[in-house]
């Protein structure tokens, strides 16, 4: 029986403490049987984080600057707008290495166990793993990022309109033509690759969906950090 291959991806500028939670993380994900899974990265930028990575990867620095501070992190226009280059490198990585799902995980990002299982039992063609940050979550129904929903508190799966950070994506949504290149004429109006690679998938006729079992933590600062590793030293 033929396997099925998972590549988890993702870009990769990241603090090294943070970038080893992430990966220990994978290294505990449950892989149901029958599925091989393989890592990748783009390292943009980092050339400290290169001795850790558990996988392949490829540099491509994009020269731009991006700022975290202590409680949030500083994107600017140019930031944003060299991640659709770089979400599509990963996107190429899976079509050349013949993968049949890209498992796209943002490296501040720590996965709970079951995660793949859920997300692969699902068996949509676009779904998500929420999680929160600061009262928001990943996902909304429109435009740049209204409509988040309170039932999505409740575990379960969800019709949503965009997503983005925990995905996993069949082979066949990037054989039709969705990816992460930025729409000219409405760059504007919604900011983040997220957005336009989510109003491609809609205009392709696809369905996205939101898995809500098993949210990660998010490292999204120092703070939310330090906070996390408390929690683990007191069992």
């Amino acid at each position: 029986m033929k396997s099925t291959k998972v590549l988890i991806t993702a870009p990769l500028q990241q603090e090294t403490k943070i970038f080893r939670e992430y990966q220990d993380a994978l290294d505990r994900l449950i892989i149901p049987e029958g599925v091989i899974v393989d890592r990748f990265f783009v390292v943009n930028d980092c050339p400290k984080v290169i001795p850790y990575i558990r996988g392949n990867y490829v540099i491509i620095n994009t020269g731009d600057k991006y700022q975290k501070a202590v409680n949030t992190h500083c994107w600017s226009h140019d930031n944003l707008t060299k991640m659709h280059g770089l979400r599509n490198a990963t996107i190429q990585a899976a079509l050349d290495g013949g993968y049949d799902y890209w498992f796209s995980v943002d490296t501040d990002l720590v996965l709970q166990p079951e995660t793949l299982c859920a997300l692969l039992a699902a068996d949509k063609d676009i779904v998500a793993e929420i999680f929160w940050t600061n009262g928001w979550c990943n996902a909304w129904l429109y435009d740049q990022a209204s409509g988040m929903r309170d039932e999505w508190k409740t575990p379960g799966l969800y019709e949503c309109g965009g997503t983005g950070a925990c995905m996993l994506v069949k082979r066949e949504v990037f054989e039709a033509g969705v990816d992460y290149t930025q729409i000219p004429n409405i760059y504007k109006a919604v900011w983040g690759e997220d957005r336009h690679f989510c109003i491609r998938a809609a205009c392709h006729g696809y369905t996205i969906w939101l898995d809500t079992h098993y949210p990660p933590e998010h490292l999204y600062t120092e703070y939310d950090y330090q906070k996390f590793m408390a929690r683990r030293r007191q069992g």
